[in-house]
This record gives C-alpha cells, structure tokens and sequence, in this order.
C-alpha cells in the first residue's frame, strides 16, 4: 500500500530536492568518468519500463562500480523498485542511499514509509525506521520551496513528510508496547490529516491497551471512526467491516447492549477527535445508576433484588450458609400468592420481585391466621432465615404472626335476620 502512497505524496518536495541533486556536465565536484557513463545515466532517467531501467542501471553499476553518482544511482534503484513494486530491494537500496548521505530527503522518506507498510518488526528495522524517522522531521526544516510554489501548498507537502515521519514514530512505539508514545504520536498525524482511517484504528489501539477507564470512550470512538468513515484516507471496504465488527463486539460487551452506538458512529463520521467529555457508560455503572435509583424509589424492592443476587451467584449456598441462617431479616415486602391452610393459614407463599410473579419467599408462622386474604395483598415482614433452595428458588424464614403487616382485617360479619 505504502509503495503505491510513496509515489504521490509529498512529489512536489521530492521533485524539487530530486532536481537540486541531479547531475549535469557542468558539475564541478563530481566528474563522469566519460561520456558513456553519463549516457548510462540518463538513459535509466529517462526510461519509463521499470525492468528496462533496472537492466540499464545494472549495466551502468557492473560497468562503473566506482562513480561519483553513487547517491544518484542509489536513488534511481530505489525509485525503479518501487515501481516494480519490490519493497525488500527498495528497503535495501534507499538504506544504502541514507547511509551514503544521512541528509538525503528521498531515502529518509522511502525509508520511514516502508518501515510501517512492510510491517517488520525485526528490533534492526524498528530502530531504522525510528531513527530515519527523526532524520526525516530535522531535514524537513532544511527543504527550500520551489520559487513557483505557493505557500500554502508547500506547507501541505511538508506536513505530508511530517504526517509520514510520525506516524512511523507511532508505529514503532506500538510494536514496543509504548502505548503512551504511540498515542502521542498518533494525535499529531490526525490533527495534520484527520483523515487517516488506519491512524484512526491505531490510535484505538494504543489508547485501549493502557487500560485507563477515563479513555475507553474515546478508544470505541477512534474504533467508529477507522470502521464508517468512507471518505479520502479512510480504510479499505475490508478493513472497516473488520474494525467494525469488532467495534459492535467491545461496544455491547462493554455497554451491555447496542443503545448509543449508532450516535456513536454518525459523530465519528464527522470528525477525527471525540468532543470533549464523551463518556460511554460501561454496563456496571448502569446497573450501580440504576439500583441506586431503585434505592430511592423503592428501597424494599432493591433489598430483595439485592439478596437474591447474591443468592443465585456462583457462591449463593455459601452466602446462606455463612451469612444468613438463622439471621433475622427486616424490611422485606412480598406479594401474597398463596396462604395454607385456607381457612387458618400458617404458611405464606410471597412473590417479592413482580406482583404477577412466581412464589420466592416462604413464610412460616408460629401461630396462624384466623382468615384468610386474596391473592396479591401486600405483606411487609421480617424473620429468621431457615432454608434455601436455587433450584426452584425458595427462601425460608420462620416468622411471628404479630410481625406481618398488610393482612386484612376479618370481614363484616352482616347481622342476623330479626
């Protein structure tokens, strides 16, 4: 991908330092050794058939091992094998262009590019690309503008070296597990060129690996925006399902569902950085959010759902066992579903999560009722835990007549008949 990028980008700074090197016969440093040699020269230049021009520079290096245009040559191997689309021998050729002149624009570009589209991450080419990276940021600075070009646009085409330059900076940092380098380097490529998909997922990536619950928002929204964003620079149509996919899998693992995650998506498609203080709420501090609104709502029923979760948790048994046999409980409201005996019950069945709901609770009297009460009548009580059951769910508690509140009162008895 990066062979075919480094063909384009920055071309007006790698045309004009191409041309402020390129050697004439009027070079007064630098001598052909005859005219046959320069004739070599300029017609690997001038060829457009890559495997033409790689036959001709072949033939000008077995001809002249020893030249003073060893950096031209250097460079116009590197140039042809990028153009047969050899990454190795153009890695190859534009590291022995830097190491021939550290200062040469051309080879630092190549080199830094290549270092993240060949994806080696060997330690020797991991240190290459972060050193020739550097190189590439200081001579930048040394660049002059060709006189025909506009300032604004020579601007674009330095920001274009220095896109390439930090983003190999984060790359490589990445690969070393310095996740906080590789962010920081990350941020300045997206606020030169917001439209990097790949830096985007990247910048995901790194943020999510350091395991900061402050920036897991921002992670999902990097994600959403390498996997919708379809405009210039966006990732390839397999690359954005890819993340995309995997973006809804985090997302709802994360969240517990799907809600919010469209809005998500549609602001990632307008801007390459989350507005500020965007916060998506994991499914922990939804469920905390929403017992505590229970709490003020309805503190008897969150009690109850309190319980039972930790009744039918992995260590429910041992929960009873430990914590709550023979303990009095308080403060417990259930719904009656069923009373035994009918006429003198002694034994309530209560649902304590839904009214409509299945038997949870059983509660034994010591002394029963003298009547009975319809289905559903609120009973708010206390007792002592006794036995449990998970499977059906049944909590047992031996309880005081006297301590139930809510049974009805015995009905009107209508007077007798005179």
């Amino acid at each position: 991908m990066l062979l075919k990028l480094a063909s384009k980008v920055t071309v007006a700074v790698l045309l004009a330092s191409w041309l402020g090197v390129m050697p004439s016969g009027r070079a007064q440093q630098k001598q052909w050794k005859d005219r046959a040699e320069y004739d070599l020269f300029e017609a690997a230049r001038k060829e457009a058939d890559p495997k033409k021009k790689l036959d001709t520079l072949n033939t000008w290096k077995q001809k002249y091992p020893a030249t003073d245009f060893e950096e031209e040559r250097l460079l116009l191997y590197t140039q042809t094998y990028q153009q047969l689309g050899d990454a190795a021998q153009m890695y190859d050729s534009a590291l022995a262009l830097v190491e021939k002149n550290p200062n040469n624009i051309q080879g630092l570009y190549f080199i830094t590019s290549l270092t993240t589209s060949m994806a080696d991450t060997a330690p020797a080419k991991l240190a290459n690309g972060e050193k020739y990276a550097k190189a590439l940021l200081a001579a930048i600075g040394t660049l002059k503008k060709p006189e025909n070009m506009a300032d604004d646009a020579w601007n674009r085409e330095l920001d274009a070296l220095r896109v390439v330059a930090h983003t190999t900076l984060g790359w490589v940092a990445m690969q070393r597990k310095n996740h906080a380098a590789a962010e920081e380097e990350f941020r300045r490529v997206l606020k030169m060129n917001p439209n990097n998909g790949q830096v985007s997922f990247w910048l995901g990536t790194v943020i999510l690996a350091q395991r900061d619950p402050d920036k897991q928002s921002e992670a999902f929204f990097h994600f959403a925006r390498a996997g919708h964003y379809s405009g210039e620079g966006a990732m390839p149509p397999a690359g954005r399902k890819q993340v995309a996919d995997y973006l809804h899998k985090i997302y709802t693992s994360f969240h517990g569902d799907e809600s919010g995650l469209a809005d998500l998506i549609a602001m990632a498609q307008k801007s390459a950085f989350p507005p500020p203080g965007l916060k998506i709420k994991s499914k922990e501090e939804i469920a905390f959010e929403k017992e505590e609104e229970l709490k003020r709502k309805d503190p008897e029923l969150a009690l109850w759902l309190n319980l039972k979760r930790l009744l039918t948790g992995p260590d429910g048994e041992n929960y009873f066992a430990n914590s709550m046999r023979n303990t009095k409980v308080t403060g417990l409201r259930g719904y009656l579903v069923s009373a035994t005996p009918p006429d003198r019950p002694n034994t309530l069945v209560l649902a304590l999560s839904d009214r409509s709901g299945p038997g949870e609770v059983t509660l034994v009297l010591d002394e029963p009722f003298r009547y009975s009460a319809p289905r559903g009548t609120t009973i708010r009580f206390e007792g002592i835990a006794k036995s449990f059951s998970r499977q059906p769910f049944m909590l047992t508690f031996d309880a005081e007549q006297k301590s139930i509140q809510g049974w009805p009162p015995p009905p009107t008895r209508r007077p007798a008949a005179k």
